[in-house]
């Protein structure tokens, strides 16, 4: 049984079977819908926006889901030497392509990771105004929530797809990505099970989520191939295509600690050839 939504900015689309697939599904749905509402920097209600509006200095408190990324963003931050930063909604506001939060505080210039602080009893606390963008991260730990509300129904396999974040278990399966040269064609990443993929490629993406902020330029990066992180969770594959753009020369012993591999499609007519980074 197959299901697609829009959520996330993007198109869900799940797959699964076995006896209980429906329900399934449909409570896959729900949960991904949970955390489009915690975690959106649209809604003016979420813990993103409200962490946006925040006043320095006073404890907020927010979701233990929300708390649960923010504390996958940090360490990705302390590994990365702050080159992977959420703290970046200034930079997409002023590249145009996030809105300016309603009712938000101007954020100070000079913020990074280390002005949000994590505090127990998911409370966070702002050590200066600062805007925060979850973007892709939170999509890919919303296919990883799913995956596990789906394992928990007892289906036999299944696949969540959300706009590039890809995770699937059961028998193997063929995965492919877009040609970054040839976006209506298709190039074979093979047979794979039980693991996620989350692709990247600034040739024919228009999503925000997909954009690229190198925090120390203080500015959004274009990039003329596809990277897709092959990775045992979705939030880790998605935040890895970052990583291997922001510090290459780190990239190998980060994916590493994830147990992930980079695939490089370059931007060329055929796109045959690709590399692969283990």
């Amino acid at each position: 049984m197959r299901r697609a939504r829009p959520l996330l900015g993007t198109l869900v689309d799940i797959e699964a079977s076995g006896k209980y697939a429906a329900v399934a599904i449909e409570a896959a749905f729900g949960l991904i819908a949970e955390v489009h509402r915690l975690m959106s920097f649209h809604e003016f209600d979420s813990d993103v926006s409200r962490i946006n509006r925040a006043v320095a200095g006073v404890p907020v408190s927010i979701s233990q889901r929300t708390h649960e990324v923010l504390q996958f963003a940090q360490r990705l931050s302390v590994l990365s030497a702050g080159r992977f930063d959420v703290s970046i909604g200034r930079e997409m506001v002023s590249a145009g392509l996030l809105p300016v939060p309603a009712d938000a505080r101007e954020p100070a210039e000079d913020v990074s990771f280390q002005d949000l602080a994590l505090l127990p009893n998911a409370q966070i606390l702002l050590k200066k105004q600062l805007w925060i963008d979850l973007g892709g991260i939170a999509k890919g730990y919303a296919v990883d929530c799913a995956i596990q509300l789906l394992r928990e129904h007892q289906v036999d396999s299944a696949l969540v797809n959300a706009g590039g974040d890809l995770r699937l278990f059961g028998p193997a399966r063929p995965v492919h990505v877009r040609n970054p040269s040839l976006p209506g064609a298709l190039i074979s990443l093979g047979m794979l099970d039980n693991c996620a993929v989350a692709s990247s490629s600034g040739m024919y993406s228009t999503s925000h989520s997909d954009a690229l902020v190198d925090k120390k330029n203080r500015a959004c990066v274009r990039w003329n191939q596809s990277i897709s992180v092959i990775a045992p969770d979705c939030m880790s594959a998605d935040a890895l295509t970052k990583i291997v753009r922001l510090c290459p020369d780190q990239a190998q012993d980060i994916l590493e600690q994830y147990r992930a591999e980079a695939v490089f499609i370059p931007h060329t007519p055929t796109a045959k050839n690709r590399q692969v980074h283990q």
